[in-house]
């Protein structure tokens, strides 16, 4: 890429002092603003590249500045000032001491606290912008800075639009990362802010899996995946990842917008609500259910765990108004002792077994023979008892 200002000196009012990076339509700088005294950012769009396509780019730039500049959160990148130098486009904004997450993710997994954080606060930040009407469309790693404290932010509104906005793109809406785009995005089908938290989503299970969710070796295999393929759950990939981010991730990216989260302070509240401790190697105990009800509401990747059949639930004691006389009467006539029970239940009978015990033996047996009646019935009595608590314990 040219740059038409490698050597000046100012940018406007803005004293350039080194490049911090290059995207496709123009080049990030650092400077400093010696009237008010701080360092800024500088991002530049060269309008002589394409003279063809210069009114659109620059409305496109301009609209860029509007919907910034109109966001002041914690979670949002702040713009200064906009303006133009000769044929070059130049917004000034806060210069960020930080790392982009993308960087971050290159050298490995991160913490499952970290992850969940720095997911509510880009949540929190795109609610904000969403309530003034600005639609991101380009959610990714590398458009979130994370500074040294944890704060996160969201950078480059390169391509939000306002919805009142009538400025059009080449491929109608298709614009942003296809890795992270939402199928309707994709297909240049109209785009709302579901289709941030879409992006969002993905970039969740991306820090919590240590995997992007959607491959592919060009970009029609990506699209293709992002549009028909469903994931496996991020506990399938990493099994630290407790049960509930599945279901938070799977709401998110459901490829219905319908079925997504419709607001992102809702995601950003079951995130918090799901967190992990910090410094937690496996799934801790899972948050009370109505803390995370909204979560239920739908799925769309299996949510298969290795666990699956182990007890989760806690053990319930034996209720002492437990009676298995029913249960050790059914036991007793499918083993064909029922008149044993009946006998040992009956005076007559218990009374019959007393003579039997006292009656003098026959003379052509060695021993005398004890009546088996009581053993049996004492074991069917242990048995109907063992199989009544595991079916009260469960």
């Amino acid at each position: 890429m040219t740059d038409p200002i490698a050597t000046a000196s100012l940018i406007g009012r803005y004293r350039v002092l080194g490049e911090l990076g290059r995207g496709a339509m123009g080049i990030v700088y650092e400077a400093a603003d010696d009237l008010l005294g701080r360092p800024v950012a500088i991002k530049t769009i060269n309008m002589s590249a394409d003279l063809s396509e210069r009114a659109d780019h620059e409305a496109r730039f301009l609209q860029e500045a509007r919907a910034a500049g109109g966001l002041s959160h914690p979670n949002v990148v702040t713009v200064y000032d906009v303006g133009r130098e000769n044929d070059v486009l130049y917004m000034a904004m806060e210069l960020l001491d930080g790392e982009e997450l993308r960087d971050i993710l290159t050298r490995g997994e991160l913490p499952l606290a970290t992850a969940v954080d720095i997911a509510a606060q880009v949540a929190e930040g795109l609610a904000f912008a969403h309530e003034r009407g600005v639609i991101h469309r380009d959610i990714k790693p590398s458009n979130i800075m994370v500074l040294p404290g944890g704060a996160a932010k969201i950078m480059d509104f390169g391509i939000a639009r306002i919805r009142t906005s009538d400025v059009k793109t080449q491929t109608g809406l298709r614009l942003g990362s296809p890795r992270y785009m939402a199928p309707e995005q994709l297909l240049g089908q109209g785009v709302d802010r579901r289709a941030d938290l879409f992006a969002l989503g993905v970039v969740l299970y991306e820090m919590l899996a240590g995997v992007a969710p959607f491959g592919g070796d060009d970009v029609q295999e990506v699209m293709f995946r992002v549009a028909s393929f469903d994931p496996p759950a991020p506990s399938r990939v990493n099994p630290a990842v407790p049960t509930v981010l599945d279901l938070v991730v799977a709401r998110a990216i459901a490829k219905d917008p319908a079925q997504r989260y419709q607001d992102a302070q809702e995601l950003a509240n079951d995130l918090r609500a799901a967190k992990p401790a910090e410094g937690a190697k496996s799934p801790p105990p899972r948050p009370a259910r109505a803390a995370v009800s909204s979560v239920m509401a739908t799925q769309t990747m299996p949510l298969v765990r290795e666990d699956v059949g182990a007890e989760t639930g806690p053990r319930l004691p034996l209720s002492r108004r437990f009676d298995s006389t029913a249960a050790l009467r059914a036991l007793a006539e499918a083993t064909g002792m029922g008149h044993a029970l009946d006998a040992s239940a009956s005076p007559s009978g218990a009374a019959a077994g007393a003579m039997d015990r006292v009656a003098p033996a026959p003379r052509a047996a060695p021993r005398r023979r004890r009546s088996r009646g009581p053993m049996i019935v004492a074991t069917i009595l242990v048995l109907a008892t063992l199989a009544a608590i595991a079916i009260a314990v469960g």
